[in-house]
C-alpha cells in the first residue's frame, strides 16, 4: 500500500498527480484550522456511554515516520517507538481521544529535533517558519491538552507513556485541569513514601502485594497481569506496579493521581491504564489503513497537512462505523448507460452472475459476536461476525462508493462482501478460542 500523490491521484480518477500534490503544497488552506476542528468532531462522532465509570479520556503518545535522507522537515536520527531503535524519522506527538465507542487522534504536533532548531538555512529550505520555537515532547502534549480543553472536549481522565510521565509540568497541567491521570514512569523514578523515605520506583517491589487483575478486554481476551498499589506521601498520588504474567521480571510502573472527589481505588487506576493502549490502535489504523506514514511530503506544511487530513479521515471512518446500526443491505445498482427509462436492464439482459445474487449475499452484519464467559465453553458452530473495525469500515466504504458509481458490478460487490463476512466470522472464532485460553490460564493460577 502507498499513500503518495501518484497512487492517490490514480485511485481518485485524476489524469495526473498535480491536484493531489497541490493539496499538500500550493493550495491555500490552513492545516491549523483543520487541526482545531478535530476536537469538536471527536466530541460529536465518538460519544461515550453515560454509564461508563471513568468516562472519555485523552491518551498522550508519539509515533514515527521512517525517512531516508535528511531533507524532510524535522527528520533526524531519534528513537522510534514503532521499531524500538534509533532511526532516521519524523516524530509526531499525538493526543488520542478514547471513549467507549472508539478512539481517534484529536490533536498533534510534529516534534522538532535540536539540530533543526539551530540550522536557519535548513529550516527555511524545509519550510519551517522562522518564528517556530523548539519544544520538548511533554511541552507539546501540554499545548495539546490546553487546546483540547479550550475546545470543550469532555475528557475526564488522562494517560501517557513514559516520555510524558517523567514531566512534572505535564502532570501538573493535568492536575490543574482536574483530570485524574495514570502516567508510566521509569523504574528509577523517585517516590516519597508516607514515612518520608525517598526510594526508586523499583524498590517498592520488595513490599508490594500483588493481585491478578484485568485492565480490560483486548482482541485476545482479558488482559490479566499482577498489579500492586502503593501509597505515597501525597494522599492523592499512588504508585501502581504491573507485572506481566509472561515476563514477571520486566515490571512497569505508573504514577497515578485522583482528585479529591474521586475514589482512589486500584480498579479505577487499572481501568485508566488499560485505556491508554487504544492510542496505539490509532497509530496502527493511521499507518495500516490510512497510509499516514507512507506519504512523500517533505516540507513542514506538507507533513502537517497530510497528518491533519489523516486524522480527519480516521475520525470520519469511526463516525461511519458508529453511525451504522442493525444489519444493512446495499441498495440496487445504479442504472446502466442505455437502459430503458434509466432503469437497470431486464432479467434477459442480466448476466448469469447477476441473477445468482441474493439479499443474503449483500448483507452486512453489524452486531458483535459473543465471547465465552467461562473457560472450556465450546465455540458456537454458527458464531457471528466481530464488530466492524476501522479497517473493515474503510474497505466497505470504498466498495460502496465504487458500486454506487457503477465501477463494479453487483456480482463483484457480493464477492467482496462474502469475503468480508468470512474474515469477520473467522476473527470471531479465533477470538473465542483466545478468550477461552486466557480464562483457563487465569483460573489455573
Amino acid at each position: 500500500m502507498k499513500a503518495n500523490c501518484w497512487q492517490l491521484a490514480e485511485a481518485a480518477g485524476y489524469e495526473s498527480p498535480y491536484r493531489m500534490q497541490a493539496l499538500l503544497s500550493s493550495y491555500r488552506w490552513d492545516w491549523r484550522q483543520l487541526r482545531a476542528e478535530l476536537a469538536a468532531l471527536a466530541r460529536e462522532w465518538l460519544p461515550c456511554d453515560e454509564d461508563d465509570l471513568i468516562g472519555p479520556g485523552i491518551a498522550f503518545d508519539e509515533t514515527a515516520q521512517l525517512k531516508d535522507g535528511d531533507a524532510t522537515a524535522c527528520a533526524a536520527p531519534q528513537h522510534a517507538g514503532c521499531t524500538g531503535h534509533v532511526e532516521n524519522c519524523v516524530t509526531t506527538v499525538f493526543s488520542a481521544y478514547v471513549t467507549t465507542s472508539g478512539q481517534a487522534r484529536a490533536d498533534f504536533d510534529v516534534f522538532m529535533p535540536g539540530r533543526w532548531a539551530k540550522d536557519t538555512e535548513r529550516r527555511r529550505a524545509a519550510g519551517i517558519p522562522d518564528g517556530l520555537k523548539r519544544k520538548t515532547k511533554p511541552r507539546l502534549a501540554e499545548d495539546q491538552l490546553e487546546r483540547l480543553r479550550k475546545a470543550g472536549l469532555p475528557a475526564c481522565r488522562a494517560a501517557s507513556g513514559e516520555v510524558y510521565g517523567r514531566s512534572s509540568e505535564l502532570r501538573e497541567a493535568c492536575q490543574a485541569a482536574g483530570l485524574p491521570y495514570v502516567a508510566i514512569i521509569p523504574r528509577d523514578f523517585r517516590i516519597t513514601l508516607p514515612s518520608g523515605a525517598v526510594i526508586k520506583a523499583e524498590d517498592a517491589l520488595a513490599d508490594a502485594l500483588f493481585e491478578r487483575r484485568s485492565c480490560g478486554d483486548g482482541s485476545k481476551g482479558p488482559r490479566f497481569s499482577d498489579r500492586a498499589l502503593t501509597a505515597t506521601a501525597s494522599a492523592r498520588h499512588f504508585l501502581l506496579i504491573r507485572r506481566l504474567l509472561s515476563r514477571p521480571d520486566h515490571p512497569a510502573f505508573y504514577l497515578c493521581r485522583a482528585p479529591e472527589e474521586t475514589p482512589a481505588t486500584m480498579t479505577f487506576f487499572i481501568t485508566i491504564a488499560g485505556r491508554r493502549w487504544p492510542c496505539e490502535e490509532t497509530f496502527k489504523t493511521g499507518k495500516g489503513v490510512l497510509g499516514w506514514d507512507q506519504s512523500q511530503a517533505r516540507t513542514w506544511d506538507g507533513i502537517c497537512r497530510h497528518t491533519a487530513l489523516a486524522a480527519l479521515a480516521q475520525l470520519r471512518e469511526a463516525a461511519i462505523r458508529n453511525g451504522l446500526c442493525g444489519d444493512i443491505t446495499p441498495p440496487p445498482a445504479p442504472a446502466a448507460a442505455g437502459d430503458h427509462d434509466g432503469k437497470a436492464g431486464d432479467d434477459e439482459n442480466k448476466d448469469d452472475d447477476e441473477k445468482k445474487i441474493s439479499d443474503a449475499d449483500l448483507l452486512i452484519p453489524l452486531r458483535d459476536a459473543a465471547v465465552p464467559a467461562l473457560p472450556g465453553q465450546p465455540c458456537p458452530p454458527g458464531i457471528g461476525a466481530v464488530q466492524l473495525t476501522i479497517a473493515e469500515t474503510a474497505r466497505l466504504v470504498r466498495l460502496a462508493r465504487q458500486y454506487a458509481a457503477g465501477l463494479i458490478t453487483g456480482a463483484r460487490l457480493a464477492f467482496h462482501l462474502r469475503w468480508s463476512r468470512w474474515r469477520r466470522c473467522h476473527q470471531a472464532r479465533a477470538r473465542w478460542h483466545h478468550y477461552s485460553a486466557r480464562l483457563a490460564a487465569a483460573a489455573a493460577t
